[in-house]
């Protein structure tokens, strides 16, 4: 994958960076990938969707099951979730009854690319009797906008914390039968048991869990991690055409946010978002910053010496992409503890899954603490939020260096983290068009 960057005001517009997945780790690994480019974003669209929740689609929404509670909602009617604010997603169906496992033919599977062990995926399918298939899509407006459009036919499906109400207000979604997942109540943190964003829960479990920061090659860049962490980047003049900023519009304009001391991570406030857009555009004519998600493999390569990542990026590295005459001391993370971004992404199973008794399986397989470590280490690089897999049993064991012990989420932190979540129908245009400015330079 090659990076891009964000031209200087002599440049043409860039083109967007050509990487198929926001944590790809290993190109071609079998993923079978969906034809024709990213559609556009359905925002308009959504104000004319019928608000699920008002139209009393059973199980309310909002923390006392109420959607009229007060605050905010989504294009569907769905309250915004917050850390300190848990919503309750509305009941749309009923969950799939026990029964025997859908065998045979293909389980569907639509994720990021590369964000599944092949060996897992195939493991699975030789112990039930199925073929399991990835299809892939680059960005979540992407996979909102080709499952809203309809014709794709999936089993599961990997979202985040900012689509889940979008995808459940659009009948995207099915309830699960945790009957039928034991491992959730088994294995997984207690903090994500019924997490604040889907409380019950009802159409979720946790897949893996991550912070952003600041990474760097400590070898190659002097850089204190105890200065204002955002400054790193705007700060980095001299390393001009080797700074990475994530392609991703939340985490980019979010950092231009937390370096103006604002740690509102959803904020509505055109003033705030436009300052923001301001100082990207700055960013990119001081640093002619890289636009790009690959800083697993740049960064320690040296390609890029500092950048956002993805604590999960920095871990891949330390894994899987360290030339051999780079020690995994060279490489340094920091995020910002008071405020940053700490989230998780997850899977649900699709509302016309063919297998829903098999996805269920799927589900609870990867949830097992075994599988989640193979997942894990071997693979994905991405920190899983089971009972077992934690940041003191990683370090003793050596799967991570001590170096980068920062890079690894606690229970505790989680508990009290901040993220990324979903917007209004205003908000998301008013994120959307800024974003649109920055990468038109």
């Amino acid at each position: 994958m090659n990076d891009t960057s964000v031209p200087s005001p002599s440049e043409k517009h860039p083109e967007e960076h050509s990487g198929v997945s926001r944590r790809s780790l290993l190109t071609g690994a079998g993923a079978l990938a969906l034809g024709g480019g990213a559609l556009a974003g359905l925002v308009g669209c959504e104000d004319t969707t019928t608000p699920v929740a008002a139209a009393g689609a059973g199980g309310g929404a909002g923390i006392m099951g109420d959607p009229t509670a007060g605050g905010p909602v989504d294009p569907a009617g769905i309250p915004l979730a917050r850390v300190d604010y848990p919503v309750t997603l509305p009941l749309i169906g009923d969950p799939v009854k026990p029964g025997e496992p859908e065998r045979g033919g293909v389980l569907r599977v639509y994720n990021y690319a590369d964000y599944l062990n092949p060996a897992v995926l195939n493991a699975f399918g030789e112990e039930n009797g199925v073929k399991v298939e990835v299809s892939t899509f680059e960005t979540l407006d992407e996979a909102f906008s080709k499952l809203s459009t309809g014709g794709l036919e999936f089993d599961v499906i990997f979202t985040t914390t900012d689509q889940i109400s979008r995808l459940v207000g659009r009948k995207l979604l099915q309830p699960l039968n945790y009957d039928l997942i034991p491992n959730l109540r088994k294995n997984v943190w207690d903090v994500l048991q019924s997490p604040y964003y889907d409380v019950g829960p009802r159409y979720t479990v946790p897949y893996v869990l991550f912070t952003t920061g600041i990474g760097w090659r400590n070898d190659l860049v002097s850089y204190d991690p105890a200065e204002p962490i955002w400054d790193a980047l705007w700060d980095a003049e001299r390393y001009r055409g080797k700074v990475q900023l994530l392609n991703d519009p939340r985490e980019a304009i979010g950092a231009a946010l937390m370096r103006a001391g604002i740690t509102n991570l959803n904020t509505e406030n055109p003033a705030q978002i436009e300052a923001a857009i301001r100082d990207l555009i700055k960013l990119n004519d001081d640093v002619r910053v890289k636009v790009a998600i690959n800083g697993y493999e740049t960064l320690p390569t040296g390609r890029i010496v500092l950048g956002e990542v993805w604590s999960g990026d920095v871990l891949s590295a330390a894994i899987s992409y360290l030339p051999k005459d780079v020690p995994a001391t060279a490489l340094s993370y920091v995020y910002q503890e008071q405020g940053g971004p700490i989230a998780n992404d997850m899977i649900g199973i699709a509302a016309a899954a063919q297998k829903p008794v098999m996805a269920h399986r799927f589900l609870n397989y990867l949830l097992d603490a075994d599988v989640a470590l193979e997942n894990f280490v071997d693979f994905v690089g991405y920190q899983p939020p089971i009972r077992g897999i934690d940041p003191a049993s990683l370090i003793k064991d050596e799967v991570i260096p001590p170096n980068l012990a920062n890079a690894l989420v606690t229970p505790e932190a989680f508990a009290s983290a901040n993220a990324f979540l979903g917007l209004t129908v205003t908000g998301q245009r008013l994120w959307d068009r800024g974003w649109q400015q920055f990468r038109a330079g």
